[in-house]
């Protein structure tokens, strides 16, 4: 009883982490920044990467080391998580080059990236969240 409270905590945690830095990426991306398009994208990209870190220390109690993604990468797949940089990329460059069209309707800009920029947070989140917790489930299981 007491391990699926500690597990709940954790998702909850991991959760509030993840809604966080999406309310973030969102206003960073409705705030116009002509011609600054692609450092915003990198701040961005920052943050999620953060915030995947911080779910892994959360679930483990630790910062993730090259080795704990080796077998990370062993458990979920290299080519799902291979897929899902580069679609990340692909995303991040699409976001870029969207608002910098869109920079002629100021408003219709800002609602529009905000959502993109928030919405594509939102998702790369639960997707790494549905990672660690399947490698956490995983561990948990050859421990006992």
């Amino acid at each position: 009883m007491a391990e699926e409270r500690d597990w709940e905590k954790k998702r909850y945690d991991s959760l509030i982490k993840i809604t966080r830095t999406m309310g973030g990426a969102a206003l960073s991306g409705a705030v116009p920044t002509p011609t600054l398009e692609l450092a915003k994208q990198l701040g961005i990209s920052i943050a999620d990467a953060w915030m995947c870190f911080d779910i892994y220390k959360t679930y483990f109690g630790k910062d993730l080391s090259k080795r704990d993604l080796a077998s990370m990468l062993q458990t979920t797949g290299v080519v799902v998580l291979g897929g899902g940089l580069a679609g990340y990329a692909g995303i991040r460059l699409a976001q870029a080059l969207l608002s910098e069209i869109l920079e002629q309707i100021p408003i219709a800009n800002s609602i529009i990236t905000g959502i993109a920029f928030g919405s594509s947070t939102f998702i790369i989140g639960l997707a790494w969240l549905a990672i660690v917790e399947q490698n956490y489930f995983a561990r948990e299981a050859d421990e006992t």
